[in-house]
């Protein structure tokens, strides 16, 4: 009864985990049949789900279904839960069901009290690929040093802050352009027995030029940058990023610097009542969006606010993602 639990919003490590459980238990002749990736956000797939980790695997091996956005330990939902209850006995030894989510399981809900208790008997492994929060400088650098150390690469003065703009809060990409200097810098060392430093003129000539992420744009938009912000968000369009979810991912942040600014101006200090009014779930995280909006007035938040409203509406009506961006954000420089 081989059940594994995988948390958390490092997709990229997520992903090669279970990569790893499928190379190592399922056979490659009957990869085709013995694995299915099924979707938690489809009801009929979480079913399809229940009845295939009841079936032994075909031909020699493992047989490994995956149930990515798993709802069991996220949602209440007693219908799946007492179904989960009924049949987790009677998956074969040979079986893996592998249950993912960005999501932490929610310790409040039965069904993640009943996993724990088989947690705690070896029933069940509990495995977390968690990414520090955009706003965790501290947290990202000491990510970014312990990735870069895993490769046998050492930081150099100001390294790590320059990667860290340059890619944000990407482990894909962090672990491609560390692997590309690895590869750079051991061809430059004659020395096999020297270790492996990494400069800051050195990543100007091996990082991609132009890397973007949508924080690096709000940076940008607190900043008065239009310019800056635009080049960004073309970059991202480009590169096949929905407009709309682009926009949206803008106005949430945008609106949660603004609703802290306000507050903060109008004296609120009350850290609990400041996050349930802006929705942030951690307290730590006020600081650092104050220290943001510090030199960013009231008007233009709220005017940046509306300009983004404006641009979904303009984008759904079909418009022009690029013109639309442009013609609803160059006014406000």
């Amino acid at each position: 009864m081989p059940i594994q639990i995988i948390w958390g919003n490092d997709l990229n490590a997520c992903n090669k985990f279970i990569k790893k459980i499928i190379d190592q238990k399922v056979s490659k002749i009957w990869i085709e049949i013995n694995v299915s990736y099924l979707n938690g956000d489809d009801d009929n797939q979480i079913k399809q789900a229940f009845d295939e980790i009841l079936t032994p695997p075909l031909g020699d091996g493992s047989r490994v279904v995956v149930l990515k956005n798993n709802p069991i330990f996220t949602n209440k939902n007693e219908d799946i839960r007492i179904k989960f209850e009924k049949i987790y006995q009677n998956i074969p030894d040979n079986t893996y069901f592998i249950l993912q989510n960005i999501k932490k399981p929610d310790s409040r809900l039965k069904s993640t009290k009943f996993i724990q208790n088989l947690i705690k008997k070896d029933l069940v492994l509990e495995t977390s690929f968690s990414l520090p929060d955009i706003w965790d400088y501290e947290g990202q650098k000491r990510y970014l040093e312990v990735t870069a150390n895993s490769m046998n690469i050492q930081l150099g003065e100001g390294a790590a802050e320059l990667i860290m703009k340059s890619i944000g809060n990407d482990s894909f990409n962090l672990r491609n352009e560390l692997a590309k200097a690895k590869i750079y810098l051991s061809a430059s060392n004659r020395n096999e027995t020297k270790e492996l430093i990494l400069k800051v003129d050195e990543i100007k000539n091996i990082f991609n030029d132009h890397q973007s992420n949508i924080f690096k744009i709000i940076d940008h938009l607190l900043q008065n940058n239009i310019n800056e912000s635009l080049i960004d968000i073309h970059y991202l369009l480009k590169k096949g990023e929905p407009a709309l979810r682009l926009n949206a991912g803008l106005i949430s942040q945008i609106r949660i610097h603004t609703i802290v600014k306000l507050l903060h101006k109008s004296g609120e200090q009350d850290l609990p009542t400041i996050c349930k009014i802006a929705n942030i779930s951690n307290p730590k995280r006020i600081f650092f969006i104050r220290k943001k909006v510090n030199n960013t007035s009231s008007n233009f938040l709220i005017k940046l606010m509306s300009n983004l409203l404006d641009i979904e509406f303009s984008l759904k009506k079909g418009n022009n993602p690029f013109n639309v961006f442009t013609e609803h954000l160059v006014n406000l420089s």
